[in-house]
């Protein structure tokens, strides 16, 4: 079934859930309870990025909700549909993915600020510049490093990055991506793939910071379901 959503106007969503106080310091407990940020219905909360001024630049593409996922339908700019309540400061963020195609290009963003709040033409562009994306293109577009492949945070030197190969093209993967403090480590279907120690003020504020999904000019696209967040609480925090 496929239905196609005006992300920035829904009408009748449910709003928001709120977090769940501290998970116990022993943060990988199955024990430890998440938020459903998105399974399969869109709440109120996500909002799409939008551009201005941009004359031939001026889509940042859409997401389209199929069998219970989010297509992303790519514009011919740089898209992002992002959770406008903020996440807790430090966290788990869990989500599966899919690529239509080997080619396909999109990425998950964390711990950047409210996209409307530093006046940007393309306000996708705060995500970029203001947060980290974790990447999802198996290719490495545009040189083929590893800062720029799947599983890494992208473009980003300073990384402990182990290239792990995602499954077939049609197959679900699941990111995890936990980000304890300055600490980001990420994995892709249970294995680490990089662990990466923040030392930029001017990235990755704790709070208040959000999270996205990027559309990508094509190709791009990749789909997303099962989205799920759960706070991480002080006592976990590490250097």
């Amino acid at each position: 079934m496929l239905r196609t959503v005006a992300l920035s106007t829904l009408a009748g969503c449910s709003g928001a859930p709120s977090f769940a106080g501290d998970a116990p310091a022993d943060y990988n407990a199955d024990t430890v309870s998440w938020t459903s940020l998105f399974a399969g219905e869109l709440t109120s909360a996500w909002k799409m990025s939008v551009i201005a001024n941009q004359p031939g630049h001026d889509d940042p593409g859409r997401f389209e909700l199929v069998d219970g996922a989010l297509r992303a339908v790519p514009g011919n700019d740089i898209g992002l549909l992002w959770y406008t309540q903020p996440t807790p400061e430090s966290f788990e963020l869990a989500l599966e993915w899919n690529q239509a195609s080997p080619d396909d290009n999109s990425g998950v963003f964390v711990r950047f600020p409210d996209l409307d709040s530093k006046g940007y033409d393309n306000t996708a562009w705060v995500a970029v510049n203001f947060g980290f994306e974790i990447q999802i293109d198996n290719h490495g577009y545009p040189d083929g490093a590893p800062k720029h492949t799947t599983g890494a945070i992208y473009n980003v030197d300073a990384q402990d990055f182990s290239l792990v190969h995602p499954r077939a093209v049609g197959e679900w993967n699941e990111y995890r991506i936990r980000v304890i403090g300055d600490v980001y480590e990420v994995f892709l279907n249970d294995q680490q793939t990089t662990r990466f120690v923040n030392n930029d003020p001017t990235r990755g504020a704790a709070s208040p910071a959000f999270i996205g999904l990027q559309t990508h000019p094509a190709p791009g696209s990749v789909a997303f379901r099962n989205i799920r967040i759960r706070e991480i609480s002080s006592a976990a925090v590490r250097d």
